[in-house]
């Protein structure tokens, strides 16, 4: 019986150390986002008919997509998978993120990012310095991980709360997202009324490589792009634009 007792404390205590030198694998995160508070931002007294108003009623609360990021301790590819949502949402509106995919090299903190806008643009640069404050009392099981509160501000106003584990050593998360001491599981942005949620993780293996096909551009040349194509959604582009661009260089 002491033996048996023996045994099994010693798989746990190999189980718990197992957990906390995990290298590589693969994320899959569920994407969430709360449709009508986002439409809402574009409602005015001026509304064209109501269109918004009318258009919010017809679509779910929330929208659901899955996406996956492939990990290791050099990089990390982050890209979309999957949908949940039973409505498709029209092209203007989702502004093509599920063509994007980012990809950031940890090993020599650069990243190369496909982004789709009116076509195929690579972008490429060194990782952004993000500032993180972590609140060590606020702690939370993420997908069978302890994980602890991270928060930052981007783009000068935008917060951004994340919920990263030391457990998984790498220090990455989706899109660009990265700095803190183990990888983020868990990330909501207010602004964009949309978390990011790891549903499920599991250990693989494998070369991960940046994107490679599409336009070579820079920052300045993609915000260019997307004001150009902000001039086609009509009187109330402008609002749009914003937003996209956060989206885009997160």
């Amino acid at each position: 019986m002491k033996k048996l007792l023996f045994l099994c404390s010693l798989l746990i205590v190999l189980d718990a150390t197992a957990q906390k030198f995990i290298t590589s694998g693969t994320i899959e995160y569920e994407v969430r986002k709360n449709q009508k508070k986002e439409m809402s931002r574009f409602e005015t007294d001026q509304d064209d008919n109501g269109f918004w108003a009318q258009l919010k009623d017809k679509i779910p609360q929330f929208s659901l997509n899955y996406y996956t990021y492939q990990f290791n301790e050099e990089a990390g590819l982050y890209k979309f998978t999957r949908t949940a949502d039973k409505q498709k949402m029209p092209m203007w509106f989702s502004r093509g993120q599920e063509d994007n995919i980012w990809y950031n090299n940890y090993a020599q903190n650069t990243f190369t990012n496909l982004k789709v806008i009116d076509d195929n643009y690579l972008i490429s640069g060194a990782l952004a310095a993000i500032q993180w404050k972590i609140s060590p009392n606020d702690q939370r099981i993420i997908a069978g991980f302890n994980c602890r509160k991270a928060t930052a501000i981007l783009f000068d106003s935008v917060y951004v709360f994340a919920y990263y584990t030391d457990e998984i050593t790498v220090s990455g998360g989706p899109m660009g997202l990265h700095g803190l001491p183990g990888m983020i599981l868990g990330v909501t942005v207010p602004r964009l009324y949309t978390s990011w949620v790891a549903s499920s993780i599991t250990l693989t293996t494998g070369n991960i490589a940046p994107p490679a096909k599409g336009k070579k551009k820079t920052d300045t040349e993609i915000m260019q792009a997307l004001t150009e194509l902000s001039k086609s959604w009509g009187k109330d582009g402008a609002k749009y634009l914003q937003p996209t661009i956060w989206q885009t260089f997160l």
